[in-house]
């Protein structure tokens, strides 16, 4: 698979960081006498939700403001961020780091190894009820911690001297150091957590830094904000831009006008916008792996939704009634790709032949239209629960595409399955991840980005005690190939990748979650932007590099 092909994902519309660039200033001059420009007004159609790392949903645009151990470079290879180095042991089970003499927060105060110690720590304290502490499973003991059997001090992590930090892992983790590069595993200063307490990372001067940038103008939900430049950044001297002014931007549409106005640089192309932009030599690819599904309540307390949720025919039917081609390239025109499964395309490969993984992943029923078998299903499953008919709340976010396909099931299902009434509740992102996270859902549509360039990333939230398993769907067989997955030395990296292959066969003929649509988006670039970084995974806009040169 070539380079260009890999790069074709994006985030969700919901949850896009950068958008556009426009009127700039402060310009120097580069010894080849161009202007290169360190002031840049950027457009993101997400607003920044909080910047405490523990609690972050995710770190799309707000990645800038933090380094970890090891930083994903544009190869996608981890390479040392505020670890100069690290070396790891024989048996693959302890990584030691060693922390940057010059590693400094924002205001200042040093990073040391006990600022990764406190941070993995609050990370895992069950009273911070972080949405990424799962990803510290396989840290010795991360899992006790987390669910309050053990003190937050039998966390496999110790900070000998200051610069040097260990980690213990239970087992060796296959991608332990593409984790490393994930913003929720940064440093965070103990004093300034202590100084705000509950206020901490609810506002710009209650949070300091340890990335290229801070931030400056922000309150949750603030619609505009803006980065500037981390004058005590270890690495200062390569960040190009002083000033990134950000602004909440909604309306694909207006961002377009001011495009083809020149007033802005870097526009997202929605619909017919894609067809018509096909072969414009401004036409850029912004890569991300970001998958959309169905989840049902399967511990709602109503019982008669609860034995339909918990009924794997009534999941199969619902299923079976969706035409994802349709979405793809009709309803999502060019923004959207057809699931395989519920793995996302272009993310991970096949060791033994580099295929890609949702080129070999099963999906089977879990991604097929088939309305014959759906009514089917649906028959089946009623009789099984004693009922004749049904009728459930799809809770979805107020984003477009969201809506467009929700209104699509609802049609579709409806229309297929005699009985099925689908009750549509279009509610804030903020209120639905809230519900989401607490239960308080009969269904929804939610979606996921990959954290890392690895299947697992997709799998493991899906496991019966991960807290990203809204749904609260479980399969003893399915948590055990993905423990064993996480788990290994990868000497065999063959049998691991069929541990992962059967496990996403078992959440889709068990249909744990119901794959809708990857998300595949398209933008307008101007050809004087340079330095960008998109990643496929992780923090994907990263502007560490970027620079403007006309």
């Amino acid at each position: 698979m070539n380079h260009y092909l890999r790069n074709l994902l994006l985030l969700a519309a919901g949850v896009l960081s950068v958008g556009t660039l426009a009127a700039c200033s402060s310009q120097t001059k580069s010894k080849d006498n161009s202007k290169l420009v360190r002031t840049a007004n950027l457009s993101a159609n997400y607003s920044i939700v909080t910047l405490d790392i523990s609690k972050a949903q995710g770190f799309d645009n707000a990645g800038n403001l933090y380094d970890s151990l090891l930083y994903m470079n544009k190869n996608h290879k981890p390479v040392p961020a505020l670890a100069s180095q690290y070396r790891v042991s024989n048996d693959g089970k302890t990584y030691t780091f060693t922390i940057r003499k010059n590693a400094k927060f924002s205001n200042g105060d040093p990073i040391t190894a006990n600022s990764f110690v406190y941070s993995w720590q609050r990370t895992l304290n069950p009273k911070t009820k972080s949405t990424h502490a799962y990803l510290f499973d396989g840290v010795k003991n991360a899992e006790k911690v987390n669910f309050g059997k053990l003190p937050l001090s039998a966390l496999g992590v110790a900070a000998p001297n200051k610069r040097t930090f260990v980690v213990h892992l239970d087992r060796p983790i296959a991608y332990f150091t593409k984790l490393m590069t994930y913003q929720a595993f940064s440093p965070q200063d103990k004093k300034i957590v202590d100084k705000y307490g509950a206020s901490y990372g609810q506002a710009a001067n209650k949070t300091v830094f340890s990335g290229p940038y801070v931030i400056k103008k922000w309150a949750p939900q603030s619609n505009t904000w803006t980065f500037k430049k981390n004058p005590n950044y270890w690495d200062k001297k390569h960040v190009k831009m002083n000033t990134i002014h950000m602004n909440y931007v909604t309306d694909p549409q207006t961002s377009l006008s001011l495009y083809q106005a020149h007033k802005l640089d870097f526009t997202i192309l929605i619909g017919d916008q894609v067809t018509h932009y096909k072969n414009s030599a401004d036409l850029y690819h912004g890569p991300y792996s970001y998958m959309n599904y169905l989840v049902y309540n399967q511990k709602i307390k109503n019982p008669t939704l609860r034995k339909a949720f918990n009924n794997v025919d009534i999941r199969k039917a619902v299923s079976l009634t969706i035409d994802r081609s349709q979405i793809a390239n009709n309803l999502l025109k060019g923004e959207s790709l057809k699931p395989t499964g519920f793995v996302t395309k272009y993310l991970a490969y096949d060791p033994a032949n580099n295929k890609d993984f949702a080129s070999q992943q099963y999906g089977g029923e879990g991604v097929a239209y088939n309305p014959k078998l759906a009514k089917d299903y649906w028959n089946k499953g009623l009789k099984q629960i004693g009922q004749k008919k049904l009728a459930f709340n799809l809770m979805v976010a107020n984003s477009d595409n969201v809506k467009k396909v929700s209104e699509f099931i609802k049609s579709s299902a409806e229309k297929q399955l005699p009985g099925l009434t689908i009750n549509l509740q279009t509610v804030p992102q903020e209120v639905q991840y809230a519900r989401g996270v607490s239960g308080d859902f009969e269904a929804y549509i939610t979606g996921r980005g990959a954290d890392i360039a690895d299947p697992t990333a997709f799998l493991q939230p899906m496991m019966s005690k991960n807290s990203m398993n809204y749904g609260s769907w479980h399969n003893a067989k399915f948590d055990q190939l993905i423990s064993q997955s996480i788990y290994t030395n990868n000497a065999n990296p063959s049998i691991r990748w069929n541990k992962m292959l059967a496990a996403e066969k078992i959440i889709m003929q068990d249909q744990g979650a119901t794959p809708l649509f990857q998300n595949y988006n398209l933008y307008l670039k101007r050809p004087y932007l340079h330095g960008i970084t998109h990643n496929t995974t992780g923090s994907q806009w990263n502007y560490k590099y970027m620079y403007i040169k006309k």
